[in-house]
């Protein structure tokens, strides 16, 4: 009898038994960028680049990269040869790299795509140039939408330059210029949309206006 109510009302005079405290949570280990996303994306960005600021852009504009600056046509112009198709051709390769600057942009670092950020110096500066939208964090918005204004300023230079150019006898690579600028304006144009895109911040007015009507049923 004895031995159970001591049992229950326990020693008043013993140490209080160490309580053990949780292990800390374990942090999950950052993920690199996918290989199936960066490659591809460098494909199109290496491809599209060359082929719409070199041969489309040469077709075009008439650039001389001859020996004496004459005119030489691309391997493209013989199955481009009005300017319908050549506009076309060019939009696409141009489409081409501003896709490939949003995809490799778009990706984190990965120790085993470092030969292509080296041996292609656009990619690394594509890469350096999506570093603020990728580690926004919860200023996504703000910083979206300066990559959006300095986007369609650049992507607006760009275009008025190419359409004042075109039809006049061009020596040097300003319709190159124009043509890079106008890329790189719709690439930072397109890298704003798609991190407003996955912030939310197209569907949060959608949710706030819902929730405002449902409020004023109420």
């Amino acid at each position: 009898m004895d031995s159970d109510i001591a049992r229950i009302i326990g020693n008043p005079y013993a140490s209080p038994a160490p309580t053990p405290e949780p292990a800390p949570a374990e942090q999950p280990k950052p993920q690199p960028g996918s290989l199936a996303i960066i490659f591809p994306g460098f494909i199109l960005l290496l491809v599209g680049y060359l082929t719409s600021n070199v041969f489309a852009v040469a077709d075009l504009y008439h650039v001389g990269f001859g020996p004496q600056g004459e005119f030489i046509p691309s391997p493209f112009a013989s199955a481009f040869t009005t300017p319908l198709a050549q506009w076309l051709f060019y939009a696409v390769a141009a489409g081409a790299a501003i896709a490939g600057c949003v995809v490799v942009g778009s990706q984190k670092f990965n120790p085993m795509a470092v030969v292509i950020f080296v041996m292609c110096p656009i990619v690394g500066l594509v890469f350096l140039a999506g570093a603020p939208l990728r580690m926004a964090g919860r200023f996504a918005t703000p910083i979206a939408v300066v990559y959006l204004a300095v986007g369609t300023c650049l992507a607006g230079a760009g275009i008025m330059r190419l359409v004042s150019l075109y039809g006049q006898t061009i020596n040097d690579a300003a319709p190159m210029l124009a043509s890079i600028l106008t890329e790189v304006g719709l690439a930072l144009l397109v890298g704003g949309l798609v991190k407003l895109w996955r912030s939310g911040a197209f569907s949060a007015p959608a949710a706030a206006s819902a929730q405002g009507d449902l409020a004023a049923a109420r």
